[in-house]
């Protein structure tokens, strides 16, 4: 049998029960696409159905407020992929009259929708015989095909997915790859003696599959220092938004300086920088937060200041702000000195 034979008859039988699986439905496997995406599928299982609880149709999510979509996302992390959700589903009740485009090329012109998830809308809701090389996919293909260039991009082995890929049933194919890469194709430990395109891999023949996909050379990621400075005010507490553009936009954020000045050192820090009349509180504790390139290294503190810093507004209640998951030892901080504050004084 051709390996794509041997792919969907396990899949048939060992496929993973899915809240997105069987389904033509384009909306929702959009959806589920867009979440996935550096994303671990039991955490999306979660938000996928709190998402289609409240936005049902690619309409409800048109007519959503931001914020709103900011919030329901809080926690999945790399959250341009909400602004583009928010961004897409308007451009297709807009200008595609509520229905999306059925081909991968015509899907690629919506926001944040690039080649993989194109290819894998295109395949599951419209047959298109288009292959979604997600890591998993380009990890179980590099090892059939013993493919000895290191990867700059999934779809560097296109040519050769498209050409092995079923005719027949593209978006069971696809999601087969996914599963395999998943339970079986790990990239460590592959269970070579449970895979069902096991006689076809070349990497198995070798002995050495894990050594597979070759690797690029390491990214070194930039470290940052900050303290995080959580201002108690009149009525609540210092926050504002950051710009919709750029790391962590659109996302709510607390005070903060660069380094980590001394506790002492903070109340003359902030006056340098024309916050005057700061009271140390308390120090918060330390945190740190990896992003894609960058590593952010946190220190604490909690303060008292008389007015919010120019460009801040004061926040009385936090629980309908979208914060960066990197924040939130600080707005757990932030919403325990919020209950210190005397009901009465000025919002």
């Amino acid at each position: 049998m051709k390996l794509d034979e041997l792919l969907l008859d396990w899949y048939d039988v060992q496929r993973r029960d899915l809240p997105w699986r069987g389904m033509r439905d384009p909306y929702r496997i959009w959806l589920s696409e867009i979440m996935l995406q550096q994303t671990r599928t039991e955490t999306v299982a979660r938000y996928y159905a709190r998402f289609l609880e409240r936005f049902p149709t690619v309409a409800d999510l048109a007519h959503a407020d931001e914020d709103e979509v900011l919030k329901l996302w809080e926690g999945l992390g790399y959250y341009s992929r909400a602004r583009n959700l928010h961004a897409a589903a308007k451009r297709v009740a807009l200008d595609f009259g509520g229905r999306f485009p059925s081909d991968s090329a015509s899907l690629r012109v919506l926001p944040g929708v690039g080649p993989y998830a194109a290819n894998a809308i295109a395949s599951i809701a419209f047959d298109e015989c288009a292959p979604a090389l997600d890591g998993n996919q380009a990890r179980v293909l590099s090892r059939v095909l013993a493919w000895e260039r290191p990867l700059k991009t999934p779809f560097d082995l296109e040519a050769q997915a498209r050409e092995m890929m079923s005719r027949s049933r593209p978006g069971d194919y696809n999601q087969a790859l996914m599963d395999l890469g998943a339970s079986v194709c790990t990239p460590r430990r592959p269970d070579c003696s449970f895979c069902p395109i096991a006689a076809c891999c070349k990497a198995r023949e070798l002995g050495d599959p894990e050594s597979f996909p070759r690797k690029q050379p390491p990214i070194a990621r930039r470290e940052v220092t900050l303290t995080i400075v959580v201002a108690r005010c009149p009525g609540g507490i210092a926050v504002r938004r950051r710009p919709a553009r750029g790391l962590l936009g659109g996302l709510y954020e607390f005070l903060s300086l660069d380094g980590h000045p001394s506790l002492s050192e903070i109340p003359a820090r902030l006056a340098a920088e024309g916050l005057p009349g700061a009271h140390l509180i308390a120090p918060l504790p330390d945190a740190k937060h990896v992003f894609t390139h960058l590593v952010w290294r946190m220190k604490g503190a909690a303060i008292d200041l008389p007015a919010p810093p120019q460009g801040f507004t004061v926040a009385s209640d936090l629980s309908a702000l979208a914060f960066p998951s990197a924040l939130r030892v600080y707005r757990a901080c932030a919403e325990s000195l919020l209950e210190t504050i005397e009901p009465g004084e000025p919002e």
